[in-house]
Formats: C-alpha cells, structure tokens, sequence
C-alpha cells in the first residue's frame, strides 16, 4: 500500500484540472455540450472518438475503449507506475506530493544505478582529473552553465573506480552490468573510461543510459553508447526530448537533428526546442512521442549525401504518419553544431525560420542526378513527382504541382492527372484497443448495477438493503470494494473509485464497466428493476442447485424437502 493515502490521492486528481493535463500532452480538444473531444492520442484516430467529461474527471475513447482518470491517462501515456503518474499530475498542477519511498518499479535499483553514475562522472569533471575534459568542452564553446545544465560529465581512465563505488552503494554486480555502467572480463571494470560522458535521460526525465565521447587525438571510436538495457531502449528515447518538450509546444515545432552535440549546441544557442536522433533512423516509438507532441517538425540534419539521405528516410516515415514537416538544409558547415559556431545563433534561428516545406525538398531530391536535356529523365523525374502526389491527400497541392510540371515541361495536364490515382481513405489501424467482451444477459445486468453503485450512495445503500449479494466472483469483489470504499469515506465518485482500485486487483475491469456504460441515463425505477432481475437469476440458481441435490440424494423425507423449497423459492420468482 502506497504511503500516500487514497485521501491525498483524490486531493490532487480533484485539484488537478483533467482537460489541462491531458491538454499539456498536444492533445487538442473541442467543446461539444458538455464534453470535451479530441482525435485519441492512443490510437489513429482520423475522427474525435475521445471524450473528457469533466464534471466526473474521466476520459474515454469510444473507439479504443480506454477508459480513466486523470491518473490513469498519465500512467498510460507515459508508462509509468500509478504512483509515478500521481508525482506527475502532481508536479503538472503545482501540487508538492510526497511519496515516501514507495515508488518503487522492477528495475528501481538499475534507474538508481544510473542516476548515481551521472552524479559521479559529473564530479570528476569538476574534479581536477577533469581539467583537460573540461578545457576540450569549453574549446568547443561549451559554459559551466550548459555543462551543468546537460549534467556532461568525466570518466576517468581508471578500470573500474565507478564499478568499486557502485558495489560499495550496496548495488550487485548484475546490476551494474544490466544497467550497462560495467562489465565482465577477468574481473568487473567500468565500460567509460577517459571519455566526457552525456546521460540520456527518457522521456519522463530520468537518466537511463550515457553516450561517451573521446575528447584527447586518440585511435578509438568517437563516441560509445550504453547498450540495450532494461531501462534505455534507443529506439523509444530521442536526446534532449524531456527538455525541449514544453517549448515545442509552446513555439508549435520541434527541431531534430543527428547527434548530441548538435543538439546541446542548438539549445545553448537559446533554441531548446531540439531534439536528437542519435544517428538512428526514426522509430514506431519516436514516431508516436512525436505525433502526441503534435506540432511541426523541422528536420534539420547533416549537410552531406549521408544527412541528405537521412532526411529522406526519416522524412518518409513522418509523412507516412501524417506529422508536419519542415526540412532545414544548412550551407557551409556540415551540421548545425558547426553552423552555429561559425555563423552565430542569430542566424541559425533565421535559417529555421526559412526552412522549406519537406515535399519541396523531395521535389528537390528527386532532381539530383538528372540531366533535364535527356527525355529518359524528364520522364523519370515526372513519373517520380506523380508518385509522391499519389501519396497526399492535399487536393490543392496536387492541383498546383500538376500545372507546375504541366508549364515547366510542356507536358499535356490531363495526361497528368490521368495518372493521379484516387486514394481511398486509409483504414483506421487501432493500437493495444481493448477489444469489447460480448457479455451475457446477467452480466451486463451485473455491469450496470455496479455502474450505477459507483455514481451515487443511494445505489449503494438500496443495494445494501435489497440485495447484498451478487452470484460471480469477479462482480462481487468489485461490489465488495465499492462497499469498502463507501465505508471508509462515506461517499463515492467514478473518478476517485478508479484511484482507488489503481492500488487493488480490479482497475481493468472497473475501467471496463465504466467504458461499457458511459452513455447510461441514470434511473431509479429502472435500478430497482436491474435489482429485481438479479433476485430472479440468483434464484434460478437457487432452483438448479435444489434439483441437483433431488436427483442424487435417495431420502425420500429430504427429497420431499428440497421439493418444498423449489417450490417456495419458484412462488417467490414469480
């Protein structure tokens, strides 16, 4: 049980506002009667399926079927424990929250691990064996405010002073091996050595990997990274992201660019809405991080045939999740570390302003290598133009980029747009949706009572005196627990129930109770309706329990018996 109460829990979900929280994610909603809609950010959603209703602080999807509080959308969101996502919400809405130390996930001790590293190697390079580190990092223009701000720091050269610190903290060997700070050979040593180190941190802020740099004219790789832990997964974090997060939001753009460097350099020249790649093509993740920021993206990668390719390749899989993009192609520096060095940041953020739109830089792309005095290439350059219109769904752009190639290359209009295939619109392809259970006809009476309990105490207190008591396991102990609650608080609220199941065994199916009964106009007439019918069922089975006994039991007196209470318990159905 959490060291915070449920009490202090449902303080902060009810001073927390849902629709700013949820908001704050790039999910942008619309007012409709009294609820609020928005496109699911769970799903791809090409039509507003996600509700919020703010006067019982939950959201739904009418599509994916996800279904909670405000905690609940963070916990999901974000894939953080409920009481993590309590400390968010928290932290969203100005709320100082303590959690005492029970916040504590599976690979706690790794996230530890980690963390403790960061602060070291940042020690040392403020120690005197960082002098030369530290001389390398300010050659390359980089302040103690940046440094400390980055959190950059040093690893010695020694083989294993990091590892020796780390078990001495009580940490096991394995887990400074899974954590990727160690390895084994003869003995443990420490993987970084003589390189600055950058912590990478996820999305939620937490450092969970390094990537090390050489910093002295030596043969070896510029740059060694943490491998695949359980905590770093390259694939799922962007450089810089939990930085940059609320500024993209608020200028309406996101920059990315290839590595690091690049991305601290950026930021140091007051641009921090920049994230990095690290030299990997996007992924489904990053597409999704990327895609719920909702805002522009500006691609802004290396000035070279390998960075050229790699805005194609990763402005493919943009486009192909419908994000917006911009592409920023820097003259005379080869990336935008180099750029800003040699021309300022004044003019790095006029070059931002001036990126061109990713199809037109496409267009360009598909130009190199071509000689337009050949037939064969002008045929090529316009089938591949045709191509890429047959991907949008832009009627206007089509139009225009159709009398362009038209009047460019004298080519007849109709026969290019005869070639202009008709794209039906894309089916909807939903991501981890819960999928509806077909119920029976008790269960859904069971669902709908239990719906109506946890709206209103009455329910409750007519269920108490009328019923007490529901023929199914799993219905029951969510009965139980609506009671529990009640008797512990003396009221009851959807939203605040959730909460309070997060730390219990039946969160999945309350949210699916509640999911399944959202749009449900509350009645007393028909509640004590719902109560009679499962008097009937439970009498039913009352009934076939009683026959059972009559056919196996050879007492004539018991079977006379059970006979009677049929037939009394069949008057009473009746």
């Amino acid at each position: 049980m959490a060291a915070i109460s449920n009490e202090e829990i449902n303080s902060i979900m009810n001073a927390a506002n849902i629709l700013d929280v949820i908001s704050s994610y790039g999910v942008n909603f619309e007012k409709k009667g009294n609820n609020y809609f928005a496109k699911c950010p769970f799903h791809e959603d090409n039509h507003p399926s996600f509700c919020v209703n703010l006067e019982k602080h939950i959201y739904t999807c009418f599509e994916c079927h996800r279904t909670g509080n405000v905690f609940s959308f963070v916990q999901d969101y974000e894939n953080v424990s409920f009481l993590e996502a309590v400390r968010i919400v928290a932290d969203k809405s100005g709320i100082e929250v303590n959690l005492g130390e029970t916040h504590v996930s599976r690979y706690e001790s790794n996230y530890e691990a980690v963390d403790l590293a960061s602060k070291y190697y940042a020690n040392n390079l403020k120690a005197s064996i960082g002098k030369k580190a530290r001389e390398y990092l300010n050659k390359r223009g980089l302040n103690d405010d940046i440094i400390n701000e980055f959190e950059i720091g040093f690893a010695s050269n020694d083989s294993n002073t990091l590892t020796k610190l780390l078990l001495t903290k009580g940490f096991s060997e394995n887990v400074l091996v899974d954590s990727g700070l160690s390895q084994r050979g003869n003995s443990l040593y420490d993987l970084f050595r003589n390189r600055v180190t950058f912590p990478i941190h996820d999305p939620s802020g937490k450092v969970v990997g390094f990537s090390a740099r050489i910093y002295e004219d030596v043969d070896e790789a510029k740059y060694i990274n943490t491998k695949e832990t359980p905590i770093f997964k390259k694939g799922e974090i962007l450089f810089n992201y939990h930085r940059a997060v609320n500024e993209a939001r608020r200028l309406g753009y996101l920059i990315l660019v290839e590595g690091q460097m690049d991305a601290i350099r950026v930021y140091a020249s007051g641009v921090k809405n920049v994230v990095a790649t690290m030299g990997t093509a996007l992924t489904k993740d990053h597409v999704k991080l990327l895609s719920h920021l909702n805002v522009k993206c500006v691609l802004c990668f290396d000035n070279d045939d390998a960075g050229e390719k790699a805005t194609i390749k990763n402005g493919d899989i943009l486009d192909e999740a419908h994000v917006e993009m911009s592409v920023l192609r820097l003259s005379g520096a080869k990336d935008p570390d180099e750029y800003i060095l040699k021309y300022g940041a004044d003019k790095y953020v006029d070059a931002v302003k001036n990126a061109i739109s990713y199809f037109d830089f496409k267009l360009g792309y598909l130009k190199k290598n071509k000689n337009f005095d050949k037939v064969d290439d002008v045929s090529l350059y316009i089938n591949s133009v045709i191509s890429e219109l047959n991907k949008s769904k832009d009627q206007v752009l089509i139009d225009l980029t159709v009398n362009k190639l038209a009047n460019e290359y004298g080519v007849d209009k109709n026969v290019l747009l005869n070639k202009i295939v008709k794209v039906e619109p894309v089916k909807v392809i939903k991501v981890e949706e819960k999928p509806k259970v077909k119920l029976s006809k008790y269960m859904k009476l069971c669902e709908v009572l239990l719906y109506y309990m946890i709206n209103d105490v009455k329910y409750i207190k007519l269920y108490e005196q009328e019923l007490a008591y529901i023929p199914n396991d799993k219905y029951a102990g969510v009965a139980e627990d609506i009671l529990a609650f009640y008797l512990k608080y003396n009221y009851i609220s959807i939203a605040d129930f959730i909460s309070y199941e997060a730390l219990l065994d039946n969160y999945d199916l309350v949210t699916s109770i509640i999911d399944n009964n959202i749009d449900l106009e509350l009645s007393d007439n028909e509640y004590v309706g719902i109560i009679q019918k499962i008097k009937v069922w439970i009498n039913e089975n009352k009934i076939s329990e009683l026959k059972e006994k009559v056919k196996t039991t050879s007492d004539i007196n018991e079977k006379l018996k059970l006979m009677d209470e049929i037939a009394v318990l069949k008057r009473k159905g009746v």
